[in-house]
């Protein structure tokens, strides 16, 4: 009896609907991505050739998985949420990252033109997913600490001052190649940033600061890159997908296919022609389209509602806390989730050019995962223990 009261009080903490989503999104990820690599895996077309037991990704995202859901319990409930409060983390954390961040680059893997994954002993994990977390935590504490400058109209110099940890980080994201992690993570500072009432003149210099960094960066990239980029043939292949002959082109065009296969309730679970060789990342960035062809829109429609579940309470808590830093966290934490599900559905669909990112909770790969994870569980933590606006708890 004592065992379920406190099993009851941690789920109650950690909130049930959105640990009740989680746990769902976690097994039925587990499932897509046997279904979707479980005969690829038979003649190694996600393992570059090399044949592998069919099961090979179900035990990894099984494993992962398993992790991720411990960490959301752990970070949730049996942590202090206050050590997100403290400055001397954010310093004793900015070294390493900068260094993870550099890593990929001197010992990194070059996927679709981008060094931003680092491998180690058949262990793979991405630096950026972690600098996303650690931009959305710094931003809520910076703009929390420094009130006075964020609300009174200031110079330039001193608005920007505030952001150089997070520019410097999201510059180290660009230099990795790594374009859609790249503007996902700024559309992310842009809404935290454009949610902490600012003065409009800081806003307004922010917004022409920016400008001249896209610019830049715009040139930079056209001067170090060639017209036959990977993203330049995504480009073409969302513009027209059935007029270009790259591989990009083929990945929509074969998405496409999956998802008028399975029309509204899907050919059956386990039964996706396109993921027999025509979707190379069916497991990963396509997953979805898999899951569109076997299970249909209604299967698609439940990953998406059961992600909603978990962004509409994480962003409605962060909306009604009366803390600052509460609040802009949990906006950026849900502002993140949300972006990144309507590129990678989008991207898949052929809605809006392919960007390579995962969707949360269900693509394979533990890192993303794992981090999205410990992000929810924080997330969680806060706002059990903050103070709303009505109805205060």
């Amino acid at each position: 009896m004592n065992f379920l009261k406190k099993l009851k009080s941690i789920f109650t903490k950690a909130d049930i609907f959105v640990t009740l989503s989680l746990i769902i999104l976690l097994v039925l990820s587990c499932i897509m991505v046997y279904s979707a690599s479980m005969i690829g895996n038979q003649y190694g077309i996600f393992t570059n050739y090399r044949p592998v037991a069919e099961n090979y990704f179900f035990k990894r995202q099984a494993i992962w998985a398993l992790l991720s859901f411990v960490a959301y319990l752990f970070f949730a409930v049996a942590i202090s949420y206050k050590f997100l409060k403290y400055k001397k983390l954010y310093e004793f954390m900015f070294v390493p990252l900068m260094i993870l961040l550099i890593l990929p680059r001197l010992m990194g893997t070059n996927i679709n033109g981008a060094y931003s994954w680092i491998s180690i002993s058949g262990f793979t994990f991405q630096p950026s997913t972690i600098a996303q977390m650690y931009i959305i935590a710094y931003l809520a504490f910076i703009i929390d600490s420094r009130k006075d400058i964020m609300i009174r109209p200031t110079t330039l110099r001193e608005i920007t001052s505030l952001f150089i940890i997070p520019i410097s980080i999201l510059g180290f994201i660009f230099l990795q190649n790594d374009t859609g992690t790249f503007l996902l993570t700024s559309v992310v500072m842009a809404i935290m940033i454009f949610c902490s009432n600012i003065s409009f003149k800081n806003l307004f210099n922010l917004m022409m600061l920016s400008i001249v960094g896209i610019v830049v960066g715009g040139l930079f990239y056209t001067l170090i890159s060639s017209g036959t980029s990977y993203r330049v043939n995504r480009i073409n292949a969302f513009l027209d997908p059935f007029g270009s002959n790259s591989e990009a082109s083929n990945h929509i065009v074969n998405s496409m296919i999956a998802f008028g296969n399975g029309g509204m309730f899907g050919r059956g679970l386990g039964n996706s022609i396109q993921k027999l060789g025509y979707l190379p990342e069916a497991h990963t960035d396509f997953i979805i389209a898999v899951v569109a062809e076997e299970l249909g829109y209604v299967g698609v429609l439940f990953v998406v509602f059961l992600l909603l579940v978990i962004i509409i309470k994480v962003m409605s808590a962060g909306l009604g806390s009366r803390s600052t830093f509460d609040s802009l966290l949990s906006i950026g934490f849900a502002s993140l989730l949300l972006v990144q599900t309507i590129v990678n559905i989008g991207g898949v669909s052929g809605s809006i050019p392919m960007t390579g990112v995962p969707i949360p909770f269900f693509s394979s790969g533990g890192s993303s995962m794992l981090v999205f994870s410990v992000g929810l569980g924080i997330v969680m933590n806060l706002l059990s223990h903050t103070k709303y606006i009505r109805g205060g708890k």
